[in-house]
């Protein structure tokens, strides 16, 4: 069968009555995959119950989210949500069954043209003649509708509304809608002391929601807001990127109920299906100092850290959303990088650890060198007595201070260590080990234990 040409000869739009307008750019204000969009609407009305269409809506709208808060009192009596319809070709013959229909068939240089009544698209096109024949046509190149219902490219709410009067209203029309999200990415570059770090960010606003917003005031919300049923995201990849330049006035944060909230001194235009990055949070000389970590019960392996605390003492002292962190080293006046990590939402004064990957030159082995049951309590349980060895290794040029942490299970006390210990909490214990460049160092503790 040919592809199809459906011509639309007469479209019935389901314009009702009542023109209503945006009078300034919509507020955004985005969550992680939501958001809340508020604009004012003006509603021109007539005296008594009719219906009216509240266009320019996002496909991806909660219809029972919908808010309207006129200046003027009115009584809106009856709502609907007027999805978006887009079928295919095949879909109108499917939903024109019944109507009249022209179906055009290419037969040499005289194509032949049919009118009747559509029977069914089942197998073919089943037409029957005002005569009364039925005509099975396999083969066409144009189908010709005589009416189109149920056609809506966007979506609208119809709203039936009572008054007494004839008026203008104007109101501020708030709504939520899905398809709208954001992220925040960070760069980390450290200085050649790794004593400071110049840390920027970006956020990535993506819209997949069927609506442009043009003008918006953007605000984000950072933090877990409880969703009862929350809405699937759109799988549409975005159309664009669009980048923008650095934020002319500093980006506002404020705490809002237990969130955090940032709002942008700029107004910007969020087309759909389209991902803006907005440049966001920045500190040029961050203090951080960097450690090394073995935890034999999470890697076999020295890990990095960078560590700092959120405050201005340290350079920052703004709360930071949650988003993946990149960091670089500066050599030479080059760049490197030295490694990704992803940091949670961070309020002021909080702790900063970033672990950028792991160290080549520094090697750790944990051994248990001795077991022992040596004795029972009053309930039958064996008393163990461990004894257990860490070495480790420095082929660096330099020397470091490695701090070892070691996970204790059941009821513990340790009877002997070499170094010291520190006890951490209720399962942990930190020793802190000098290890000479190209030297190697050992902890030795013995451990008595019962589960």
């Amino acid at each position: 069968m040919k592809r199809l040409a459906v011509v639309f000869v007469v479209l019935l739009a389901g314009s009702l009555g009542g023109a209503q307008q945006n009078i300034t750019g919509p507020s955004l204000t985005i969550y992680s995959d939501l958001a809340l969009i508020e604009e004012l609407r003006t509603l021109t009305i007539s005296a008594g119950e009719k219906d009216y269409l509240i266009e320019d809506l996002p496909k991806t709208l909660l219809p029972d989210s919908v808010i309207f808060r006129p200046l003027k009192e009115i009584e809106i009596i009856e709502q609907e949500f007027l999805p978006a319809r887009e079928p295919t070709g095949w879909q109108l013959l499917q939903n024109s069954v019944g109507q009249e229909v022209e179906v055009t068939v290419a037969r040499g240089l005289v194509p032949k043209t049919y009118r009747g009544t559509l029977l069914s698209v089942e197998d073919g096109i089943v037409l029957q003649e005002v005569t009364g024949r039925v005509q099975i046509i396999k083969e066409f190149s144009e189908v010709s509708l005589a009416q189109l219902e149920e056609y809506r490219k966007a979506p609208a709410l119809r709203w039936r509304i009572q008054s007494d009067s004839s008026r203008e209203v104007q109101g501020k029309l708030s709504y939520l809608a899905a398809g709208l999200g954001w992220s925040a990415q960070y760069t980390a570059i450290l200085n050649e002391a790794e004593t400071q770090m110049a840390l920027s960010s970006w956020v990535t606003v993506q819209n997949t929601s069927g609506r442009d917003y043009k003008n918006a005031k953007l605000t984000l919300i950072a933090g877990e807001l409880r969703r009862v049923t929350p809405p699937p995201l759109p799988i549409s990849p975005p159309r664009a990127v669009a980048p923008l330049a650095a934020q002319e006035k500093e980006l506002e944060t404020q705490p809002t109920f237990e969130y955090h909230q940032y709002e942008f001194p700029r107004r910007i235009t969020l087309n759909d299906r389209q991902s803006l990055e907005l440049s966001f949070i920045r500190a040029d000389a961050v203090t951080v100092s960097k450690h090394y970590v073995y935890e034999a019960a999470v890697s076999p392996q020295v890990r990095v850290e960078i560590r700092s605390v959120n405050d201005g003492a340290h350079g920052l002292g703004i709360a930071l959303p949650a988003g993946i962190v990149r960091l670089y080293k500066e050599t030479a006046g080059a760049l490197q990088l030295i490694g990704e990590d992803s940091v949670g939402h961070t309020p002021t004064g909080e702790k900063i650890v970033l672990v950028p990957g792991m160290a080549f030159d520094l090697k750790a082995e944990r051994t248990l060198k001795d077991r022992q049951v040596v004795g029972r309590d009053e309930l039958g349980r064996e008393l163990y007595r461990d004894t257990y060895e860490i070495s480790l290794r420095n082929q660096k040029d330099s020397d470091v201070v490695i701090e070892v942490k070691e996970r204790l299970q059941g009821t513990w006390k340790i009877i002997s260590s070499e170094p010291s210990y520190e006890k951490l909490d209720a399962s942990t214990v930190l020793f802190t080990v000098p290890v000479k460049a190209r030297a190697a160092a050992k902890v030795t503790y013995t451990v008595e234990w019962k589960y």
